[in-house]
């Protein structure tokens, strides 16, 4: 895991430095620059393999071809064996084997690859920059584009470094965050900044700019005839990856956060691990539904592991909010953040690697809007089968499944099944009217229909789709940062391109089989998983913010959302705010309208805490000392 940053034009050293030190984080263990006449790389390393000869940038024999590589290509050893015969290796790193691979087959080298990157490669004789990112977005790569420059880095952060980047807010993001607590293409929060799509590269040749796209999912099925042919494949394929991703010559753990996803992964790196393995999980001293360290101690004590928990408190929140703004660049999906930020931050205590289960849900089918689409089809098949499969829902599914169902033909933004937190006629109120007049597209639900694939008909594929390239990505950089923030490498064993590919093949019939979501993978892990996992409901690492603000955060939330300053802001409407953090406060239940509302409230107050950081240039407090460093270098 590092950090990587650059750009295609005039050469500038104090500048490369500077932008290098914004991911100092990212990388702890070493730093790295290139620089000619057409092209400045700048690396951060955090040594996880091969810790003596990886350092970077690295080149090839000649010097021709050089490489900045954040990431890791577990299958490096295979593409190295098939190499070898063409080239000699001077390390035995995974950077080395992307650059032989580029000099053997050029960019379409990263269909090649298992494993999250996003690296830049400099190929003085062809005067081509080759930019690209992993198959789902696990590793973030950023760029911005004007006369002077095109820059690159894997955070926003280090664009601050160039004073000619202006920092204005992207309305249009602004608006998609609001609906869906989301952006949901290249765009971000900073206007004319750009991330880099999964699945695709950037070729830069004569100062021309193309994007190519080297992978998309295949949802083409493959019927094994029975159930529990699944469940055997899973087991194989899901102990290959999980393998695969322990590769590492640093210490290595596993989250634990109270779930099957997280739970499979560290059963299977427990029985692979040379040691016992070491455990991390966050709880709250809320308890109740709140509190999943009862289960993630039964996975750690049936595989004989070493447990770590943290108790993450409102304080905790209040004193790390505005650092975990900063390390998020921009605001993200998901109350989870400050969790994740604090479990990552014991993990550093411990461990450099640490192995996740993200992707579980989205994957196989773990949210209650996979029964609905699954219901959807087979109403237009079978309608005695679709009357018998709803059946089968919990009532804790059937609000928001009976709205997803017979509301689409009146709110158009419910019908693609994403979670919606403010609609249209929200937004307008919640905006203030002159914020509201710059967005450009009012109805935000326009970029769900330039995603979609023509050629997928199934609606559970539709939103299985949906999800990996929208929320999934999001979530992943959120893990991404959340773990750089401490300088540990965050791996998800459910993103390996066979488990992927594997998922997608599922027949959905299979995925929700007797009616249960995320069937293939309960099932086939349940000789091996704690009876306790079973016998409790999804909670989806919950966080009691909503609790928070109504009680120890109540003063803090209403002094910064109803401010002077964020009145003067313009962004949005007081009265509306106001209103909001009322209702909130005054309700003393914590049913789904709540936890709706607390994500909304999580969400004004992601905006303008950024807005002060980024657009008001507070960030400086985080950064004041690197700035003092690169300016008293030569």
């Amino acid at each position: 895991m590092c950090g990587i940053s650059g750009w295609y034009g005039s050469s500038d050293k104090k500048l490369l430095r500077e932008m290098t030190s914004f991911l100092d984080h990212r990388g702890p263990d070493g730093t790295g620059f290139f620089a000619d006449n057409k092209v400045s790389l700048g690396h951060k390393r955090l040594s996880i393999i091969d810790l003596k000869t990886g350092q970077q940038p690295m080149y090839n024999n000649n010097k021709s071809i050089v490489i900045v590589f954040n990431g890791e290509i577990y299958n490096y050893k295979e593409i190295r064996k098939e190499l070898e015969k063409r080239y000699k290796f001077k390390s035995k790193s995974d950077t080395e084997v992307i650059l032989r691979a580029y000099e053997a087959y050029g960019p379409t080298c990263v269909s090649k690859f298992n494993g999250m990157f996003a690296f830049a490669i400099w190929d003085v004789k062809k005067d081509l920059l080759v930019l690209a990112r992993d198959r789902v977005g696990i590793k973030p790569l950023y760029y911005y584009h004007n006369e002077q420059r095109f820059m690159f880095a894997s955070e926003i952060k280090a664009f601050l470094a160039d004073k000619n980047i202006p920092r204005r807010i992207n309305h249009q993001a602004v608006a998609e965050y609001l609906t869906f607590q989301n952006i949901m293409d290249e765009k971000t929060f900073f206007e004319g900044v750009k991330m880099l799509l999964p699945g695709h590269y950037i070729l830069l040749q004569g100062g021309k700019v193309s994007l190519h796209k080297y992978w998309d999912a295949s949802y083409l099925k493959k019927d094994l005839g029975n159930v529990q042919a699944y469940y055997d494949n899973f087991r194989s394929i899901f102990s290959d990856a999980v393998t695969r991703h322990m590769i590492s010559d640093v210490p290595l753990g596993s989250y634990l956060s109270g779930g099957f996803d997280s739970g499979s992964v560290a059963t299977v790196a427990a029985e692979k691990h040379r040691r016992r393995i070491e455990t991390f999980t966050g709880k709250f001293k809320e308890g109740g539904r709140y509190d999943e360290s009862e289960c993630s101690r039964a996975v750690a004590v049936k595989n004989k592991a070493v447990v770590h928990e943290v108790t993450i408190s409102p304080k905790d929140f209040q004193s790390h909010i505005e650092k975990i703004i900063y390390h998020l660049d921009e605001p993200k999906v998901g109350i989870p953040a400050i969790s994740q930020y604090m479990v990552s931050k014991l993990v550093s205590e411990h461990v450099t690697v640490v192995l996740t289960g993200h992707a579980g849900d989205e994957l196989f089918a773990g949210y209650p809007v996979y029964k609905v689409s699954y219901f959807k089809d087979l109403v237009r098949k079978n309608h005695l089968m679709a009357l018998r499969f709803f059946s089968f829902f919990k009532w804790s599914e059937m609000p928001r499944s009976l709205y997803f169902l017979f509301f689409p033909w009146f709110d158009k933004e419910v019908k693609h099944g994403l979670f919606i937190m403010f609609n249209r006629k929200q937004r307008k109120q919640l905006l203030h009217n002159d914020f509201y007049a710059l967005v450009p597209d009012k109805d935000t639900t326009s970029v769900l229909r330039k995603l979609q694939r023509q050629d997928i008909t199934s609606s559970t594929d539709k939103i299985q789709y949906l999800y990996l390239k929208t929320y999934l990505p999001s979530l992943l950089v959120v893990e991404d940062k959340m773990g750089m923030a401490h300088s540990i490498e965050a791996r998800t064993p459910f993103c390996d391109n066979e488990m992927v590919d594997f998922a997608n093949s599922i027949p959905i019939k299979f995925k929700l089989y007797n009616h249960e979501l995320k069937h293939i993978v309960k099932q086939s892990m349940k000789p091996y998983l704690p009876a306790e996992l079973y016998n409790q409901p999804k909670k989806g690492f919950p966080t009691p913010f909503s609790l928070w603000i109504r009680k120890d955060l109540k003063k803090y939330i209403y002094s910064i959302l109803l401010d002077e300053r964020t009145k003067k802001r313009g962004l949005f409407n007081p009265c509306y705010v106001k209103k909001l953090l009322d209702r909130h406060c005054n309700t003393q239940k914590d049913g789904l309208q709540d936890l709706v509302n607390a994500a909304r409230i999580w969400s004004l107050l992601n905006i303008e805490l950024w807005c002060r950081l980024f657009i008001d240039g507070e960030y400086k407090k985080f950064v004041i000392d690197k700035l003092k460093k690169t300016e008293r270098e030569p």
